[in-house]
């Protein structure tokens, strides 16, 4: 689960305009009884005939012509809302963390576009002509936060924890090292992978822990903080992926001087 932030042209988001309408009208209210509506009124061979004439008209994928094999691409960014996601890694790494409330915080996806003044929902993410202004703030803004990103002192928190659902943990230091041992004999954990579950936190290749402060966890619960800092591998996917983001707002603008207009769909 996490944000999905998807750009579609001019006429794409007019076919889907369309296909909404269309099924509003075909499905009609969802407490309607009796079946009185279109939908519930058709036949099993008219339910498919509509079904083969409507569709959901997709985004192109884009690729980035720095980054061509990332996720992120000219028409779609994502941000995963665990602590990997780029609006929570982000705004550790560069400092940020803390100066809003998540996912607020300045280098986020949401700080990134707050200048274009929208909730992202309903018709807001229709974008026009004089929407390019905004754009270009936006663009700075995440042109600073890659500059901000290959200056940072890369710094994130991990945090660990008893399962809030399990209650307080009594596994002691011999019980924690046999159970990560039986988990990588019995093929579960992969010690070069990060994995986790329930019972443990597995951090790859290792975790080079620079302090460890207690404290409350994101659900309330009691937890300790490890302070660590990232590794070459996944903090350059960081800085590609802030780099996408100019990317991404170049196309938006370029969609809407071609085409007149654009649409953003911000989905999570």
């Amino acid at each position: 689960m996490g944000l999905d932030i998807t750009l579609y042209t001019a006429e794409q988001a007019a076919k889907n305009a369309e296909y909404d309408r269309a099924c509003n009208e075909w499905y009609g209210d969802d407490n309607a009884e009796n079946g009185e509506t279109p939908y519930g009124r058709a036949t099993e061979d008219e339910r498919r005939a509509w079904s083969s004439t409507h569709n959901y008209t997709s985004a192109d994928d884009v690729p980035s012509s720095a980054h061509p094999e990332h996720l992120f691409n000219r028409r779609y960014l994502r941000s995963s809302y665990n602590s990997g996601g780029f609006n929570h890694a982000v705004p550790d790494m560069i400092g940020s963390a803390g100066e809003a409330a998540y996912p607020d915080a300045r280098g986020s996806l949401y700080w990134i576009f707050s200048p274009m003044g929208r909730e992202w929902d309903g018709d807001a993410g229709d974008l026009a002509a004089d929407d390019l202004p905004r754009l270009a703030e936006c663009r700075e803004r995440a042109l600073s936060v890659v500059d901000a990103l290959k200056s940072c002192d890369r710094l994130r928190v991990a945090e660990v924890g008893a399962n809030i659902f399990s209650g307080p943990s009594s596994t002691t230091d011999d019980e924690a090292l046999r159970l990560y041992r039986d988990q990588v004999a019995q093929g579960t954990v992969k010690p070069d992978e990060w994995w986790s579950n329930r019972d443990m936190d597995v951090f790859g290749d290792g975790l080079a822990v620079l302090a460890a402060v207690p404290g409350r966890g994101t659900l309330g619960n009691q937890v300790v903080h490890l302070i660590y800092r990232a590794g070459d591998d996944g903090f350059d996917s960081y800085v590609q992926s802030a780099e996408i983001v100019v990317e991404f707002i170049d196309e938006a603008t370029e969609l809407i001087r071609r085409d007149g207009g654009a649409r953003i769909s911000w989905s999570g």
